[in-house]
Protein backbone atom coordinates (compact mmCIF):
# COMPACT_ATOMS: atom_id res chain seq x y z
CA UNK A 1 0.00 0.00 0.00
CA UNK A 2 2.91 2.71 -0.06
CA UNK A 3 2.77 3.86 -3.34
CA UNK A 4 -1.25 4.16 -2.93
CA UNK A 5 -0.71 5.71 0.62
CA UNK A 6 1.90 8.31 -0.85
CA UNK A 7 0.06 9.00 -3.92
CA UNK A 8 -3.28 10.00 -1.72
CA UNK A 9 -1.30 11.90 0.99
CA UNK A 10 1.21 14.08 -1.62
CA UNK A 11 -0.55 17.47 -3.62
CA UNK A 12 0.26 16.24 -7.09
CA UNK A 13 1.97 19.38 -9.02
CA UNK A 14 -0.06 21.70 -10.74
CA UNK A 15 -0.60 21.46 -14.28
CA UNK A 16 0.46 23.98 -16.74
CA UNK A 17 -2.66 25.28 -18.33
CA UNK A 18 -3.41 24.29 -21.56
CA UNK A 19 -5.22 25.85 -25.02
CA UNK A 20 -8.83 24.81 -25.19
CA UNK A 21 -9.64 21.55 -27.59
CA UNK A 22 -6.03 20.77 -26.55
CA UNK A 23 -7.00 17.84 -24.63
CA UNK A 24 -6.62 19.18 -20.82
CA UNK A 25 -6.81 15.93 -19.17
CA UNK A 26 -3.58 15.13 -21.14
CA UNK A 27 -1.25 15.35 -18.75
CA UNK A 28 -3.28 13.99 -15.60
CA UNK A 29 -1.26 10.63 -14.09
CA UNK A 30 -2.75 8.32 -11.78
CA UNK A 31 -3.44 4.11 -10.96
CA UNK A 32 -5.30 2.51 -13.88
CA UNK A 33 -8.74 0.97 -12.47
CA UNK A 34 -7.49 -2.35 -12.23
CA UNK A 35 -4.72 -1.51 -10.68
CA UNK A 36 -7.23 0.21 -7.54
CA UNK A 37 -9.17 -3.12 -7.47
CA UNK A 38 -5.97 -5.37 -7.46
CA UNK A 39 -4.53 -2.69 -4.65
CA UNK A 40 -8.04 -2.76 -2.80
CA UNK A 41 -8.76 -6.27 -2.96
CA UNK A 42 -12.20 -8.06 -3.23
CA UNK A 43 -14.67 -7.46 -0.07
CA UNK A 44 -17.05 -10.11 -0.16
CA UNK A 45 -20.23 -8.24 1.40
CA UNK A 46 -20.22 -6.50 -2.12
CA UNK A 47 -21.95 -7.89 -4.95
CA UNK A 48 -20.60 -5.62 -7.80
CA UNK A 49 -18.81 -8.11 -10.03
CA UNK A 50 -19.59 -7.83 -13.27
CA UNK A 51 -21.14 -11.39 -14.30
CA UNK A 52 -20.53 -12.80 -17.67
CA UNK A 53 -23.40 -14.51 -19.42
CA UNK A 54 -23.37 -18.66 -20.44
CA UNK A 55 -22.55 -16.92 -24.59
CA UNK A 56 -19.68 -15.30 -23.13
CA UNK A 57 -18.11 -17.32 -20.59
CA UNK A 58 -18.49 -19.72 -23.39
CA UNK A 59 -16.50 -17.87 -25.79
CA UNK A 60 -13.06 -18.71 -26.73
CA UNK A 61 -9.89 -17.18 -24.74
CA UNK A 62 -8.43 -14.04 -26.36
CA UNK A 63 -11.69 -12.86 -27.91
CA UNK A 64 -13.24 -11.16 -25.08
CA UNK A 65 -16.78 -10.24 -25.09
CA UNK A 66 -15.96 -6.70 -23.83
CA UNK A 67 -15.56 -6.12 -28.09
CA UNK A 68 -19.31 -6.90 -28.17
CA UNK A 69 -21.83 -4.10 -29.06
CA UNK A 70 -23.71 -5.43 -26.06
CA UNK A 71 -20.70 -5.11 -23.92
CA UNK A 72 -21.22 -5.32 -20.05
CA UNK A 73 -25.10 -5.86 -20.65
CA UNK A 74 -26.86 -9.54 -20.54
CA UNK A 75 -29.42 -10.06 -22.64
CA UNK A 76 -31.18 -10.29 -26.09
CA UNK A 77 -30.02 -7.63 -28.83
CA UNK A 78 -32.64 -5.09 -29.48
CA UNK A 79 -32.43 -5.67 -33.29
CA UNK A 80 -33.11 -9.33 -32.66
CA UNK A 81 -36.07 -8.53 -30.20
CA UNK A 82 -37.97 -6.00 -32.94
CA UNK A 83 -37.46 -9.29 -35.46
CA UNK A 84 -38.99 -11.58 -32.78
CA UNK A 85 -41.79 -9.34 -32.18
CA UNK A 86 -42.43 -9.40 -35.98
CA UNK A 87 -42.51 -12.71 -36.62
CA UNK A 88 -44.93 -12.97 -33.55
CA UNK A 89 -47.22 -10.43 -35.32
CA UNK A 90 -47.12 -12.33 -38.95
CA UNK A 91 -47.51 -15.94 -36.70
CA UNK A 92 -50.79 -14.30 -35.10
CA UNK A 93 -52.41 -12.96 -38.52
CA UNK A 94 -53.90 -15.13 -41.32
CA UNK A 95 -51.86 -16.57 -43.67
CA UNK A 96 -51.85 -15.75 -47.13
CA UNK A 97 -50.30 -16.62 -50.04
CA UNK A 98 -50.26 -14.83 -53.08
CA UNK A 99 -51.33 -16.84 -56.05
CA UNK A 100 -48.32 -17.99 -58.32
CA UNK A 101 -47.64 -15.31 -61.64
CA UNK A 102 -49.43 -12.66 -59.57
CA UNK A 103 -47.46 -9.38 -59.07
CA UNK A 104 -48.67 -5.83 -57.08
CA UNK A 105 -50.13 -3.04 -59.12
CA UNK A 106 -48.42 -0.83 -57.20
CA UNK A 107 -46.20 -0.82 -53.85
CA UNK A 108 -48.49 -1.40 -50.76
CA UNK A 109 -51.42 -1.93 -52.56
CA UNK A 110 -53.85 -5.10 -52.01
CA UNK A 111 -54.67 -5.89 -55.88
CA UNK A 112 -52.65 -8.24 -57.34
CA UNK A 113 -53.11 -8.45 -61.32
CA UNK A 114 -51.24 -12.08 -63.39
CA UNK A 115 -50.72 -11.15 -67.12
CA UNK A 116 -50.99 -14.42 -68.16
CA UNK A 117 -54.37 -15.06 -66.94
CA UNK A 118 -55.91 -11.52 -67.31
CA UNK A 119 -57.25 -11.62 -63.29
CA UNK A 120 -56.62 -9.54 -60.52
CA UNK A 121 -55.95 -11.05 -56.92
CA UNK A 122 -57.14 -8.84 -53.75
CA UNK A 123 -54.97 -9.58 -50.27
CA UNK A 124 -58.00 -9.12 -48.20
CA UNK A 125 -60.47 -12.09 -49.41
CA UNK A 126 -58.17 -13.97 -51.46
CA UNK A 127 -60.94 -13.70 -54.18
CA UNK A 128 -60.58 -13.20 -58.58
CA UNK A 129 -61.62 -10.06 -60.07
CA UNK A 130 -61.53 -9.11 -63.54
CA UNK A 131 -61.72 -4.95 -64.71
CA UNK A 132 -65.34 -4.51 -65.77
CA UNK A 133 -65.03 -1.79 -68.48
CA UNK A 134 -69.00 -0.82 -68.28
CA UNK A 135 -69.11 -0.47 -64.25
CA UNK A 136 -65.32 0.91 -63.90
CA UNK A 137 -64.55 -1.62 -61.25
CA UNK A 138 -63.95 -4.53 -60.12
CA UNK A 139 -66.21 -7.65 -60.63
CA UNK A 140 -65.78 -11.41 -58.94
CA UNK A 141 -64.86 -13.58 -61.41
CA UNK A 142 -67.54 -15.90 -62.18
CA UNK A 143 -67.38 -19.77 -61.60
CA UNK A 144 -69.50 -21.84 -64.49
CA UNK A 145 -72.33 -23.59 -62.72
CA UNK A 146 -74.30 -26.40 -64.80
CA UNK A 147 -78.06 -26.23 -63.66
CA UNK A 148 -80.25 -28.99 -64.54
CA UNK A 149 -81.26 -27.93 -67.56
CA UNK A 150 -81.82 -30.45 -70.34
CA UNK A 151 -82.58 -28.96 -73.84
CA UNK A 152 -83.22 -30.42 -77.24
CA UNK A 153 -83.57 -28.88 -80.53
CA UNK A 154 -85.06 -29.44 -83.60
CA UNK A 155 -85.91 -28.17 -87.14
CA UNK A 156 -87.41 -28.30 -90.36
CA UNK A 157 -87.72 -26.50 -93.33
CA UNK A 158 -89.96 -26.56 -97.10
CA UNK A 159 -87.80 -26.98 -99.59
CA UNK A 160 -89.49 -24.48 -101.31
CA UNK A 161 -88.48 -21.69 -98.90
CA UNK A 162 -85.42 -20.91 -100.59
CA UNK A 163 -84.87 -17.46 -98.25
CA UNK A 164 -84.86 -19.03 -94.86
CA UNK A 165 -81.83 -20.16 -93.39
CA UNK A 166 -81.20 -21.27 -89.30
CA UNK A 167 -78.22 -21.79 -86.69
CA UNK A 168 -77.94 -24.30 -84.28
CA UNK A 169 -75.08 -24.43 -82.05
CA UNK A 170 -75.66 -26.98 -79.25
CA UNK A 171 -72.69 -26.17 -77.55
CA UNK A 172 -71.41 -23.10 -77.55
CA UNK A 173 -68.12 -23.08 -75.17
CA UNK A 174 -66.85 -25.44 -77.68
CA UNK A 175 -67.71 -23.12 -80.68
CA UNK A 176 -65.73 -20.64 -78.27
CA UNK A 177 -62.90 -22.99 -78.09
CA UNK A 178 -62.68 -23.59 -82.02
CA UNK A 179 -62.37 -19.95 -82.84
CA UNK A 180 -59.88 -19.24 -79.61
CA UNK A 181 -62.22 -17.46 -77.45
CA UNK A 182 -62.82 -18.82 -73.81
CA UNK A 183 -66.52 -19.03 -72.82
CA UNK A 184 -65.59 -21.03 -69.71
CA UNK A 185 -67.00 -18.66 -67.64
CA UNK A 186 -70.49 -19.31 -68.65
CA UNK A 187 -73.16 -21.29 -67.04
CA UNK A 188 -74.20 -24.18 -68.57
CA UNK A 189 -76.01 -25.70 -70.79
CA UNK A 190 -75.07 -22.54 -73.05
CA UNK A 191 -76.27 -22.76 -76.85
CA UNK A 192 -77.53 -20.23 -79.58
CA UNK A 193 -80.38 -20.91 -81.72
CA UNK A 194 -81.07 -18.55 -84.90
CA UNK A 195 -83.73 -18.32 -87.57
CA UNK A 196 -83.36 -15.87 -90.17
CA UNK A 197 -86.10 -15.21 -92.84
CA UNK A 198 -85.31 -13.66 -95.97
CA UNK A 199 -87.33 -10.84 -98.31
CA UNK A 200 -87.20 -8.91 -101.32
CA UNK A 201 -84.61 -11.37 -102.33
CA UNK A 202 -84.04 -13.57 -105.62
CA UNK A 203 -83.62 -16.91 -105.60
CA UNK A 204 -83.97 -17.64 -109.09
CA UNK A 205 -81.43 -14.79 -109.93
CA UNK A 206 -78.55 -15.28 -107.68
CA UNK A 207 -79.14 -18.85 -106.90
CA UNK A 208 -78.00 -18.08 -103.32
CA UNK A 209 -81.70 -17.81 -101.46
CA UNK A 210 -81.54 -14.28 -99.90
CA UNK A 211 -77.93 -12.61 -99.46
CA UNK A 212 -78.77 -10.82 -95.87
CA UNK A 213 -79.71 -14.21 -94.53
CA UNK A 214 -76.72 -15.78 -95.13
CA UNK A 215 -74.57 -13.16 -94.26
CA UNK A 216 -76.44 -13.20 -91.10
CA UNK A 217 -76.33 -17.04 -90.79
CA UNK A 218 -72.12 -16.53 -91.06
CA UNK A 219 -71.58 -13.79 -89.17
CA UNK A 220 -73.75 -13.17 -85.86
CA UNK A 221 -71.80 -15.38 -83.88
CA UNK A 222 -68.21 -13.64 -84.78
CA UNK A 223 -70.19 -10.52 -83.51
CA UNK A 224 -71.42 -12.14 -80.37
CA UNK A 225 -68.85 -14.80 -79.29
CA UNK A 226 -66.31 -12.04 -78.52
CA UNK A 227 -68.84 -9.71 -76.25
CA UNK A 228 -69.01 -12.82 -74.27
CA UNK A 229 -65.93 -13.90 -74.07
CA UNK A 230 -64.40 -10.19 -73.00
CA UNK A 231 -66.32 -10.05 -69.79
CA UNK A 232 -65.63 -13.34 -67.19
CA UNK A 233 -67.78 -11.70 -64.59
CA UNK A 234 -71.30 -12.65 -63.72
CA UNK A 235 -73.56 -11.47 -66.80
CA UNK A 236 -76.70 -10.07 -65.42
CA UNK A 237 -79.84 -9.69 -67.56
CA UNK A 238 -79.52 -6.34 -68.51
CA UNK A 239 -75.77 -7.01 -69.54
CA UNK A 240 -76.82 -10.01 -71.84
CA UNK A 241 -79.54 -7.89 -73.41
CA UNK A 242 -77.30 -5.13 -74.08
CA UNK A 243 -74.76 -7.70 -75.59
CA UNK A 244 -77.75 -9.01 -78.33
CA UNK A 245 -78.46 -5.60 -79.03
CA UNK A 246 -75.06 -4.39 -80.29
CA UNK A 247 -74.72 -7.42 -81.91
CA UNK A 248 -77.62 -6.91 -83.81
CA UNK A 249 -76.64 -3.50 -84.80
CA UNK A 250 -73.38 -3.84 -85.78
CA UNK A 251 -74.26 -6.96 -88.25
CA UNK A 252 -76.68 -4.85 -89.70
CA UNK A 253 -73.95 -2.00 -89.98
CA UNK A 254 -71.24 -4.06 -91.18
CA UNK A 255 -73.54 -5.55 -93.69
CA UNK A 256 -74.96 -2.22 -95.34
CA UNK A 257 -71.18 -1.14 -95.62
CA UNK A 258 -70.20 -4.35 -97.31
CA UNK A 259 -73.21 -4.42 -100.17
CA UNK A 260 -73.76 -0.44 -100.41
CA UNK A 261 -72.15 -0.48 -103.79
CA UNK A 262 -73.63 -3.69 -105.11
CA UNK A 263 -77.11 -2.56 -105.03
CA UNK A 264 -78.33 -5.34 -103.02
CA UNK A 265 -82.02 -4.58 -101.71
CA UNK A 266 -82.71 -7.78 -100.11
CA UNK A 267 -83.33 -8.10 -96.26
CA UNK A 268 -84.40 -10.48 -93.10
CA UNK A 269 -86.01 -11.01 -89.98
CA UNK A 270 -84.36 -12.87 -87.58
CA UNK A 271 -84.85 -14.60 -83.67
CA UNK A 272 -82.14 -15.35 -82.37
CA UNK A 273 -82.06 -17.46 -78.30
CA UNK A 274 -79.11 -17.45 -75.90
CA UNK A 275 -79.14 -20.29 -73.84
CA UNK A 276 -76.76 -19.57 -70.38
CA UNK A 277 -77.39 -21.99 -68.10
CA UNK A 278 -81.00 -21.59 -66.56
CA UNK A 279 -82.12 -18.47 -68.70
CA UNK A 280 -83.05 -18.13 -71.97
CA UNK A 281 -81.99 -14.51 -73.78
CA UNK A 282 -84.72 -13.83 -77.28
CA UNK A 283 -84.20 -11.18 -79.50
CA UNK A 284 -86.33 -10.65 -82.35
CA UNK A 285 -85.73 -8.69 -85.22
CA UNK A 286 -88.75 -8.37 -88.02
CA UNK A 287 -91.85 -10.76 -87.78
CA UNK A 288 -90.69 -14.15 -86.99
CA UNK A 289 -93.08 -15.33 -84.29
CA UNK A 290 -91.42 -16.10 -81.10
CA UNK A 291 -92.98 -17.97 -78.51
CA UNK A 292 -93.22 -19.66 -75.34
CA UNK A 293 -95.03 -22.78 -74.55
CA UNK A 294 -95.65 -24.10 -71.06
CA UNK A 295 -96.86 -27.61 -69.93
CA UNK A 296 -99.93 -26.47 -69.27
CA UNK A 297 -100.78 -26.00 -72.73
CA UNK A 298 -100.46 -22.31 -72.99
CA UNK A 299 -98.32 -20.52 -75.53
CA UNK A 300 -97.85 -17.03 -75.89
CA UNK A 301 -95.08 -14.57 -78.09
CA UNK A 302 -92.24 -13.22 -76.11
CA UNK A 303 -92.40 -10.00 -78.24
CA UNK A 304 -94.48 -8.45 -80.79
CA UNK A 305 -93.74 -8.19 -84.50
CA UNK A 306 -92.17 -5.61 -86.25
CA UNK A 307 -94.65 -5.44 -89.27
CA UNK A 308 -97.44 -3.97 -90.38
CA UNK A 309 -100.93 -6.29 -90.02
CA UNK A 310 -101.80 -7.35 -92.69
CA UNK A 311 -105.54 -7.82 -94.56
CA UNK A 312 -105.44 -11.80 -94.44
CA UNK A 313 -104.88 -11.33 -90.45
CA UNK A 314 -108.43 -12.55 -89.18
CA UNK A 315 -107.48 -12.86 -85.44
CA UNK A 316 -107.00 -8.96 -84.10
CA UNK A 317 -106.91 -10.29 -80.81
CA UNK A 318 -103.40 -12.31 -81.26
CA UNK A 319 -102.43 -9.22 -83.21
CA UNK A 320 -103.19 -6.85 -79.57
CA UNK A 321 -101.52 -9.10 -77.71
CA UNK A 322 -98.48 -9.94 -79.61
CA UNK A 323 -98.90 -9.61 -82.98
CA UNK A 324 -97.53 -6.61 -85.71
CA UNK A 325 -97.19 -3.17 -85.03
CA UNK A 326 -97.57 -1.04 -87.81
CA UNK A 327 -95.64 2.42 -86.67
CA UNK A 328 -93.71 3.86 -88.92
CA UNK A 329 -94.51 1.07 -92.00
CA UNK A 330 -94.50 1.80 -96.07
CA UNK A 331 -97.16 0.17 -97.80
CA UNK A 332 -96.42 1.64 -101.13
CA UNK A 333 -94.49 -0.71 -103.65
CA UNK A 334 -91.56 0.02 -104.28
CA UNK A 335 -89.98 1.76 -108.00
CA UNK A 336 -88.60 -1.46 -109.02
CA UNK A 337 -91.20 -3.36 -109.01
CA UNK A 338 -90.91 -5.44 -105.82
CA UNK A 339 -92.81 -6.30 -103.07
CA UNK A 340 -94.00 -3.33 -100.59
CA UNK A 341 -91.64 -3.18 -97.51
CA UNK A 342 -94.52 -4.01 -94.82
CA UNK A 343 -91.60 -3.79 -92.02
CA UNK A 344 -90.37 -1.62 -89.10
CA UNK A 345 -87.22 -3.58 -88.27
CA UNK A 346 -84.92 -5.38 -90.24
CA UNK A 347 -81.89 -6.60 -91.16
CA UNK A 348 -80.69 -5.08 -94.78
CA UNK A 349 -83.05 -3.05 -96.65
CA UNK A 350 -80.53 -0.71 -97.50
CA UNK A 351 -82.79 1.84 -99.76
CA UNK A 352 -85.21 2.01 -96.66
CA UNK A 353 -82.19 2.89 -94.67
CA UNK A 354 -80.58 5.86 -96.32
CA UNK A 355 -80.55 9.21 -94.59
CA UNK A 356 -83.08 11.04 -97.11
CA UNK A 357 -85.83 7.93 -97.03
CA UNK A 358 -89.44 8.77 -95.97
CA UNK A 359 -89.60 5.13 -93.93
CA UNK A 360 -86.78 4.31 -92.06
CA UNK A 361 -85.92 0.88 -90.74
CA UNK A 362 -83.99 -0.25 -87.60
CA UNK A 363 -81.99 -3.12 -86.97
CA UNK A 364 -82.71 -2.66 -82.91
CA UNK A 365 -83.87 -5.69 -81.90
CA UNK A 366 -86.42 -6.71 -79.03
CA UNK A 367 -84.80 -8.36 -76.57
CA UNK A 368 -86.70 -10.60 -73.35
CA UNK A 369 -84.91 -12.63 -70.62
CA UNK A 370 -86.51 -16.13 -69.78
CA UNK A 371 -85.90 -17.45 -66.17
CA UNK A 372 -86.64 -21.55 -67.22
CA UNK A 373 -89.04 -22.80 -64.35
CA UNK A 374 -90.38 -26.27 -64.38
CA UNK A 375 -93.70 -25.02 -65.95
CA UNK A 376 -91.80 -24.34 -69.05
CA UNK A 377 -91.59 -26.78 -71.56
CA UNK A 378 -89.77 -24.99 -74.47
CA UNK A 379 -89.63 -22.39 -77.00
CA UNK A 380 -90.19 -21.96 -81.01
CA UNK A 381 -89.57 -19.58 -83.65
CA UNK A 382 -92.07 -20.04 -86.60
CA UNK A 383 -91.78 -17.71 -89.60
CA UNK A 384 -94.77 -15.31 -90.20
CA UNK A 385 -96.43 -17.20 -93.05
CA UNK A 386 -96.17 -20.52 -91.51
CA UNK A 387 -97.55 -19.13 -88.18
CA UNK A 388 -100.90 -17.64 -90.16
CA UNK A 389 -101.51 -20.53 -91.72
CA UNK A 390 -101.41 -23.12 -89.22
CA UNK A 391 -103.69 -21.32 -86.55
CA UNK A 392 -101.41 -18.87 -84.36
CA UNK A 393 -100.59 -19.84 -80.59
CA UNK A 394 -103.28 -22.53 -80.45
CA UNK A 395 -101.97 -24.67 -83.11
CA UNK A 396 -98.06 -24.25 -81.81
CA UNK A 397 -99.46 -25.07 -78.23
CA UNK A 398 -101.08 -28.01 -79.42
CA UNK A 399 -98.24 -29.94 -81.42
CA UNK A 400 -96.26 -29.15 -78.02
CA UNK A 401 -98.32 -30.79 -76.22
CA UNK A 402 -98.65 -34.06 -78.73
CA UNK A 403 -95.24 -34.48 -79.33
CA UNK A 404 -93.44 -33.91 -75.98
CA UNK A 405 -90.13 -34.90 -76.27
CA UNK A 406 -89.71 -34.72 -80.20
CA UNK A 407 -88.88 -31.13 -81.24
CA UNK A 408 -87.80 -32.21 -84.75
CA UNK A 409 -91.21 -33.91 -84.97
CA UNK A 410 -92.87 -30.64 -83.40
CA UNK A 411 -90.76 -28.62 -86.23
CA UNK A 412 -91.93 -30.86 -88.88
CA UNK A 413 -95.76 -30.65 -87.87
CA UNK A 414 -96.17 -27.11 -88.05
CA UNK A 415 -94.68 -27.25 -92.13
CA UNK A 416 -96.82 -30.31 -92.82
CA UNK A 417 -99.99 -28.53 -91.43
CA UNK A 418 -99.13 -24.99 -93.37
CA UNK A 419 -98.30 -27.05 -96.40
CA UNK A 420 -101.86 -29.41 -96.27
CA UNK A 421 -103.69 -25.30 -95.50
CA UNK A 422 -101.40 -23.36 -97.97
CA UNK A 423 -101.47 -26.04 -100.62
CA UNK A 424 -98.87 -23.66 -103.34
CA UNK A 425 -95.86 -23.04 -101.95
CA UNK A 426 -93.32 -20.67 -103.57
CA UNK A 427 -89.99 -19.81 -103.20
CA UNK A 428 -91.12 -15.79 -101.71
CA UNK A 429 -92.95 -17.78 -98.79
CA UNK A 430 -91.05 -19.09 -95.69
CA UNK A 431 -91.99 -22.05 -94.32
CA UNK A 432 -89.76 -23.01 -91.27
CA UNK A 433 -89.21 -23.49 -87.64
CA UNK A 434 -87.02 -24.08 -85.05
CA UNK A 435 -88.59 -25.94 -81.83
CA UNK A 436 -86.65 -26.28 -78.46
CA UNK A 437 -87.37 -28.00 -75.78
CA UNK A 438 -86.54 -28.10 -72.03
CA UNK A 439 -86.59 -31.17 -69.92
CA UNK A 440 -85.70 -30.83 -66.16
CA UNK A 441 -83.07 -33.23 -65.28
CA UNK A 442 -83.92 -33.60 -61.76
CA UNK A 443 -87.66 -34.56 -61.99
CA UNK A 444 -86.32 -37.04 -63.66
CA UNK A 445 -83.62 -37.80 -61.17
CA UNK A 446 -86.08 -36.57 -57.95
CA UNK A 447 -86.41 -40.86 -57.05
CA UNK A 448 -82.39 -41.47 -57.52
CA UNK A 449 -82.68 -42.05 -53.32
CA UNK A 450 -85.11 -44.96 -54.19
CA UNK A 451 -83.27 -48.44 -54.12
CA UNK A 452 -82.85 -49.54 -57.47
CA UNK A 453 -85.74 -52.09 -58.41
CA UNK A 454 -85.04 -55.88 -58.14
CA UNK A 455 -83.84 -57.45 -61.24
CA UNK A 456 -86.94 -59.95 -62.61
CA UNK A 457 -86.44 -63.49 -63.28
CA UNK A 458 -86.13 -64.32 -66.52
CA UNK A 459 -89.08 -65.67 -68.15
CA UNK A 460 -89.36 -68.75 -71.11
CA UNK A 461 -93.05 -67.81 -71.68
CA UNK A 462 -93.32 -65.78 -74.92
CA UNK A 463 -93.28 -61.61 -74.81
CA UNK A 464 -96.22 -60.28 -75.01
CA UNK A 465 -94.53 -56.64 -76.26
CA UNK A 466 -92.57 -55.26 -78.91
CA UNK A 467 -90.33 -52.62 -78.88
CA UNK A 468 -89.65 -50.67 -81.65
CA UNK A 469 -86.52 -49.18 -81.45
CA UNK A 470 -85.70 -47.96 -85.19
CA UNK A 471 -87.32 -47.08 -88.41
CA UNK A 472 -84.69 -46.84 -91.37
CA UNK A 473 -86.43 -44.64 -94.82
CA UNK A 474 -83.66 -43.93 -97.41
CA UNK A 475 -83.62 -40.62 -98.97
CA UNK A 476 -81.78 -39.26 -102.17
CA UNK A 477 -79.10 -37.39 -99.93
CA UNK A 478 -77.59 -40.70 -98.13
CA UNK A 479 -74.79 -41.64 -99.20
CA UNK A 480 -75.50 -44.68 -101.04
CA UNK A 481 -78.87 -44.18 -102.83
CA UNK A 482 -79.72 -47.77 -103.79
CA UNK A 483 -82.33 -49.93 -102.44
CA UNK A 484 -80.85 -52.84 -102.23
CA UNK A 485 -83.99 -55.19 -101.13
CA UNK A 486 -85.95 -53.51 -104.57
CA UNK A 487 -82.77 -53.21 -106.54
CA UNK A 488 -83.61 -49.44 -107.52
CA UNK A 489 -82.56 -46.23 -107.10
CA UNK A 490 -84.33 -43.91 -104.53
CA UNK A 491 -85.77 -40.78 -105.42
CA UNK A 492 -87.90 -39.41 -102.52
CA UNK A 493 -86.13 -36.10 -101.06
CA UNK A 494 -85.26 -35.77 -97.73
CA UNK A 495 -87.84 -33.52 -96.64
CA UNK A 496 -90.67 -36.36 -98.30
CA UNK A 497 -88.46 -38.77 -95.87
CA UNK A 498 -89.12 -37.20 -92.81
CA UNK A 499 -92.53 -36.40 -93.32
CA UNK A 500 -93.32 -40.20 -94.13
CA UNK A 501 -92.00 -40.68 -90.85
CA UNK A 502 -93.59 -37.95 -88.75
CA UNK A 503 -96.68 -39.75 -90.08
CA UNK A 504 -95.57 -43.55 -88.68
CA UNK A 505 -94.73 -41.77 -85.58
CA UNK A 506 -98.06 -40.26 -84.72
CA UNK A 507 -99.89 -43.46 -85.78
CA UNK A 508 -97.63 -45.25 -83.21
CA UNK A 509 -97.68 -42.82 -80.86
CA UNK A 510 -101.60 -42.26 -81.27
CA UNK A 511 -102.78 -46.14 -81.93
CA UNK A 512 -99.98 -47.95 -80.65
CA UNK A 513 -97.39 -50.21 -82.46
CA UNK A 514 -99.39 -53.29 -82.17
CA UNK A 515 -102.65 -51.56 -83.87
CA UNK A 516 -100.55 -49.64 -86.52
CA UNK A 517 -99.53 -53.05 -87.65
CA UNK A 518 -102.65 -54.50 -87.56
CA UNK A 519 -103.88 -52.06 -90.34
CA UNK A 520 -100.65 -52.63 -92.68
CA UNK A 521 -100.96 -54.82 -95.56
CA UNK A 522 -100.80 -58.52 -95.06
CA UNK A 523 -98.38 -60.56 -96.43
CA UNK A 524 -97.57 -63.66 -97.13
CA UNK A 525 -94.83 -65.73 -94.45
CA UNK A 526 -91.91 -65.04 -96.17
CA UNK A 527 -87.98 -65.06 -94.59
CA UNK A 528 -87.46 -61.41 -95.68
CA UNK A 529 -90.46 -60.69 -93.43
CA UNK A 530 -88.20 -61.89 -90.39
CA UNK A 531 -85.21 -59.99 -91.62
CA UNK A 532 -87.19 -56.81 -91.39
CA UNK A 533 -87.89 -57.37 -87.88
CA UNK A 534 -84.37 -57.30 -87.33
CA UNK A 535 -83.62 -54.14 -89.18
CA UNK A 536 -86.36 -52.18 -87.30
CA UNK A 537 -84.56 -53.73 -83.85
CA UNK A 538 -87.77 -56.06 -83.11
CA UNK A 539 -85.17 -58.99 -82.54
CA UNK A 540 -86.40 -62.28 -81.39
CA UNK A 541 -89.96 -60.38 -80.15
CA UNK A 542 -91.00 -60.58 -83.58
CA UNK A 543 -90.47 -63.98 -84.70
CA UNK A 544 -92.11 -65.11 -81.52
CA UNK A 545 -95.41 -63.48 -82.23
CA UNK A 546 -97.16 -65.05 -85.50
CA UNK A 547 -99.34 -62.34 -85.83
CA UNK A 548 -96.87 -59.91 -86.19
CA UNK A 549 -95.00 -61.84 -88.49
CA UNK A 550 -98.14 -61.37 -90.80
CA UNK A 551 -97.66 -57.90 -91.35
CA UNK A 552 -95.65 -55.42 -92.35
CA UNK A 553 -95.64 -51.65 -91.89
CA UNK A 554 -96.34 -49.64 -94.53
CA UNK A 555 -94.86 -46.17 -95.27
CA UNK A 556 -97.53 -43.52 -96.81
CA UNK A 557 -99.15 -46.38 -98.24
CA UNK A 558 -97.12 -47.79 -100.71
CA UNK A 559 -97.32 -51.53 -102.14
CA UNK A 560 -94.23 -53.43 -102.85
CA UNK A 561 -94.17 -57.01 -103.56
CA UNK A 562 -91.18 -57.25 -101.15
CA UNK A 563 -90.50 -55.67 -97.62
CA UNK A 564 -88.53 -53.06 -97.99
CA UNK A 565 -84.97 -52.88 -96.05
Amino acid sequence: LKPLGRWLTSSPPTPPLLPVGAGAMAGLSGPKAHEVRSALGVDRDLSTQVVLTGTQAAEKPGKHWVDKPNAGYSGTPMWKLALERKEQEDAAAPCVKIPEGFKPTQKGSEWYYSEKRQVFWRTTDGQMYVWDEFAQKHAPLHEAVTFDVKPSVGGCFHDAAAQVRHVMVRDLQKAGTALRMSLEHLDRPCALYALYEGHRGNPGATGSGNVCAEFCVKNLHLKLLPKLAAFRGYWEDERLQGAMRDSFEELDAEFLERHASSGKSDGCSAAAALLIGDRVVVSSLGDIACLVCLKTGEASELVKAHAAKESDDEDSEDEEEGGASSSGTNQDASTDGKPPIRWTRAFGDAEFKAADSSHRLLATPDVAVVHLQNKHQGVAFVCRALYNAIGRAVAVSTVFRRSAGRPRMAAGALVDAAVQWLGQVTDQLGLGSIVVQFEQRHEASSSSDAPPPQKRARKEEIPSQVRLRHILLKHRECKSTVDKVRNKQVKRSRTDAERLLRAVMEEVLSRGLYAALQGAQRVPEQPEVWRVGWRLGLGETWQARPKLRRYRLLLAGRSTQRPRG
